[in-house]
């Protein structure tokens, strides 16, 4: 799958990215991944920089969904909600870019033979991922697309 079979899926949605916010950018997403040492995946890392200006993206997708640019507000900043997982003493191998009601969806870096890290959720309650189907993705793209089925 790519973000063009999600566009040609979705041609009725807006692309993910608000117009009015400044874009994301490569220097903001470097310095995170240097800073809190984490691993996104090229899919991903395309979606921020490219992508996401002519791909949409499901309203859950989005609600919570972080963006590599420091002049975004605290709730959609992704450095923001890097920092607060990072704070918060959660697996290294696991790195953010979304949260909901203090659930984390990361990137399982513990693959190191595959750049595209599988998607999981890591639960707050329980301090562990979640195990069940819907809740595990093979990569960002999976993930993206499968948002619009819920």
């Amino acid at each position: 799958m790519t973000f063009g079979d999600v566009r040609s899926k979705h041609p009725n949605y807006s692309p993910a990215f608000p117009e009015t916010w400044a874009k994301p950018d490569k220097v903001t997403l470097d310095n995170i991944m240097l800073r809190y040492e984490c691993k996104f995946s090229p899919s991903f890392i395309e979606f921020q920089l490219t992508s996401c200006h002519d791909t949409p993206m499901a309203d859950y997708a989005f609600d919570g969904f972080g963006w590599a640019n420091s002049s975004i507000p605290p709730y959609a900043n992704l450095e923001e909600l890097v920092k607060d997982f990072r704070e918060l003493n959660y697996p290294r191998w696991l790195s953010p870019f979304k949260t909901d009601n203090g659930d984390y969806w990361c990137f399982d870096t513990r693959n190191q033979d595959n750049e595209e890290y599988p998607v999981v959720i890591y639960d707050h309650n329980s301090n562990s991922l979640e195990n069940l189907p819907q809740y595990n993705w093979h990569n960002f793209i999976e993930w993206l697309a499968r948002g619009f089925d819920e």
